[in-house]
């Protein structure tokens, strides 16, 4: 009998707990009438500290930007300048005697610098060559093959320069446009193999250049016969408008960013897509005409428009907007940097 009873109170124990729980909960935690006491936090009130802000000298020129903003680039009498933003520690890239700089580009997903250099030898016969640089180690590295043997293209004379380069990382294939003052471009396909061959094109008059990223194609705004044209496709990227075509920039994801206007002013941004039918193209009606260029298209497909009488920058789909003071140098995927005085000073969107 007392074990039974034991046994008994050992059971109502656990039952009893249960139930008290269960009473603090429905009269405390459940209450209707309970109050809690929050804050509310704004999140927009935090702002990110400008990532960029570096001394530039007074001769500095031909600025450009890494994708990630990492990297300042930027020419003088000695040379190009590299200034790390997060330390400004700067490096030097300087060219022997004979060599010079002819044109660079950034890639567009990667923090590697490509150079265009000149070489002009003793005899007078003029080349150009390739080189790529890595900020974070500091090295240059020329282009070349398997055999190690560098790539050079042979000019006609020393009149000739690099004058635009599209670059398509996922493709590794490089074009490069020279001009000489009074003759027609000429293009220069560069393959994964560092072999170059000359890209022959209708004759026409060639304003720019750009390449596709996913796919080995160049596109080349025609400005002979008003046309955005894809080498080797027979018909041109029709826009269904009669203005002046002017081939803006093409994206990560192969958009081709075309602008319609008339002299040199945007009033309407074409997005096409050589994979996508007419009907699926995106178009942007500005609400005011635009200089060409003040109009920047990064390589994730940011359109950002500039207005340079009130100092602002306006990304074009979320309508975010950013002041500046001094002048706009360029916009890429985090923002903008632009030169006051002698400072090279970014905002990030």
């Amino acid at each position: 009998m007392r074990g039974l009873k034991r046994l008994l109170i050992w059971t109502l124990i656990p039952v009893i707990i249960e139930l008290t729980g269960l009473l603090l909960v429905d009269k405390i935690y459940l209450n209707d009438e309970t109050t809690f006491s929050t804050t509310k936090v704004d999140v927009s009130a935090k702002t990110q500290a400008d990532k960029i802000n570096v001394k530039v000298p007074d001769d500095a020129n031909n600025f450009g930007i890494s994708y990630t903003g990492n990297y300042i680039s930027y020419c003088d009498d000695d040379g190009i300048k590299i200034i790390n933003t997060s330390n400004n520690k700067k490096e030097k890239i300087t060219f022997d005697d004979g060599i010079e700089m002819s044109a660079y580009k950034w890639l567009a997903d990667r923090d590697i610098l490509f150079i265009a250099e000149k070489i002009i030898y003793d005899d007078g016969s003029t080349y150009l060559r390739f080189e790529s640089y890595n900020p974070k180690d500091n090295e240059k590295s020329v282009l070349s093959d398997d055999n190690r043997k560098e790539l050079k293209i042979l000019l006609n004379d020393d009149g000739y320069n690099v004058t635009q380069i599209a670059l398509s990382s996922l493709t590794n294939v490089t074009y490069v446009k020279v001009d000489k003052e009074g003759y027609n471009s000429k293009i220069y396909r560069i393959n994964v193999m560092a072999q170059a061959e000359r890209v022959r094109y209708p004759i026409c008059n060639i304003s720019s250049i750009a390449a596709e990223n996913k796919e080995d194609r160049l596109i080349y705004q025609d400005s002979s016969s008003n046309r955005i044209r894809v080498y080797g496709l027979r018909n041109p990227i029709a826009t269904g408008e009669n203005a002046i075509h002017y081939l803006l920039n093409v994206d990560n994801e192969d958009n081709i960013y075309i602008g319609n206007g008339e002299n040199n002013i945007i009033s309407k941004i074409f997005v096409a897509n050589l994979k996508k039918t007419r009907q699926q193209w995106k178009i942007y009606t500005l609400s005011q005409p635009v200089q060409k260029s003040n109009i920047y298209i990064t390589a994730s497909g940011k359109v950002y428009i500039n207005d340079p009488s009130k100092n602002t920058v306006t990304e074009l789909v979320s309508g975010k907007q950013l002041t500046y003071t001094g002048n706009l140098i360029k916009a890429y995927d985090e923002g903008i940097i632009y030169r006051d005085g002698n400072k090279i000073i970014g905002k990030l969107i």
